[in-house]
């Protein structure tokens, strides 16, 4: 039987968008998939995003899960806003100190009018397993009150990502979304490289390591055995002394995320929804502090109930506009499109979508409200 295309839904924004205006665009695309319908009474609604790291400013703002977990509740259901802890060490790597940040961001019971919590409990030691999905991996790690969670709305802020390219939804899920064996498990294969010749000793590296996998001797040394590959001394050298070969190991974390995302799709049985925010884009996640610089002007929100014709589109719709292929210029020895294509592969969804045009401040460029396009993927 011949599957559906799927429906994404577009909701433009003005280049500087304020909080209320991403809110409010949050807010119609809600109602233009009808997503009442899959909030049962008295169900866990997890609300997931990213709270934002010390000192950066691209985030979502709090007024978007405010009003969606208010929609929540008025269809009958019980909202919570989620996210996991990192694997990298910082004020995000246990639940205490994350939820001080949270709250610090605007993200706390008494603004938002529901609770906050983190995912996978205090350490990461909060996990569901799962049976595989696809051909890489054998189990699959999920954070607990996530995959407990009755339905589920993943609210991403669409960027660059330094191992994937690209960082959307699909990558919010996989990261976000599992607990702490599963994060391991998926940057397994990713080892880095040091220049004796570059380094200058300074220790950041070590400081950053979640491992203690690097000492420094007269140059900062690698202990290939206790790397975790999470790629956080690369993010943070200053002198440029560590690389990965990306071009073995971006595809294989690539397609681990998409089995991942796959599984946490799949446990939701329906009742998911997935949100992307095209909003000051940056070449580096949420989770770099230096990600909030250089971010392009905003563009809108993209809602699908499919997580791949979601990134696909936010993709598009930002390359129309910047008129070139801005992940690829972000990180030009990645190929962000791996994820998409296996995703597809396994059964996540589909390139290929109904792209549906909402009235809004602007339009993209020759739309009309309420028109449909077909990508051409």
């Amino acid at each position: 039987m011949k599957q559906k295309t799927p429906c994404v839904f577009f909701a433009e924004l003005p280049a500087s968008s304020e909080p209320g205006q991403m809110a409010a665009a949050a807010e119609k695309l809600w109602d233009a998939m009808k997503l009442d319908a899959m909030v049962a009474p008295g169900a866990l609604v997890a609300l997931k995003q990213h709270f934002g790291e010390v000192g950066g400013k691209n985030y979502l703002p709090p007024a978007v899960a405010c009003a969606l977990g208010r929609r929540v509740a008025a269809a009958g259901g019980k909202p919570f806003l989620t996210d996991s802890n990192t694997l990298y060490t910082g004020r995000r790597s246990n639940a205490v100190d994350h939820l001080t940040l949270a709250f610090e961001h605007g993200f706390s019971q008494d603004k938002l009018g529901f609770p906050v919590l983190i995912a996978d409990g205090l350490k990461g030691e909060s996990q569901m397993t799962l049976k595989p999905v696809g051909g890489l991996l054998k189990h699959i790690f999920l954070a607990g009150a996530g995959c407990a969670a009755d339905a589920a709305v993943i609210l991403t802020h669409v960027t660059g990502h330094l191992a994937a390219g690209l960082g959307a939804g699909i990558k919010n899920v996989a990261m976000g979304l599992a607990g702490r064996a599963g994060k391991l498990q998926q940057h397994h294969n990713s080892t880095p490289a040091f220049s004796a010749r570059k380094c200058t000793a300074c220790g950041v590296c070590v400081h950053h390591c979640p491992a203690s996998a690097i000492r420094i001797e007269k140059k900062a040394v690698l202990a290939p055995e206790k790397c975790i590959g999470c790629g956080e001394c690369f993010a943070f050298c200053p002198s440029g002394a560590i690389s990965f070969e990306w071009s073995e190991t971006s595809p294989i974390l690539q397609r681990k995320m998409a089995e991942y995302c796959l599984a946490f799709h799949r446990s939701k049985k329906g009742r998911i929804a997935y949100f992307n925010f095209i909003t000051r884009v940056t070449r580096d996640c949420d989770c770099m502090i230096r990600g909030s610089k250089g971010a392009l002007p905003d563009l809108g929100v993209v809602a699908s109930a499919d997580p791949v014709a979601a990134d696909a589109a936010a993709m598009a719709l930002l390359n129309k506009r910047e008129g070139r292929n801005v992940f690829s210029e972000f990180w030009p020895e990645l190929d962000a499109g791996i994820q998409l294509e296996y995703a597809e592969k396994i059964g996540l969804g589909s390139r290929k979508y109904e792209l549906v045009l909402l009235p809004g401040p602007g339009l993209a460029p020759g739309g009309q409200a309420g028109k449909k396009e077909r990508s051409g993927a």
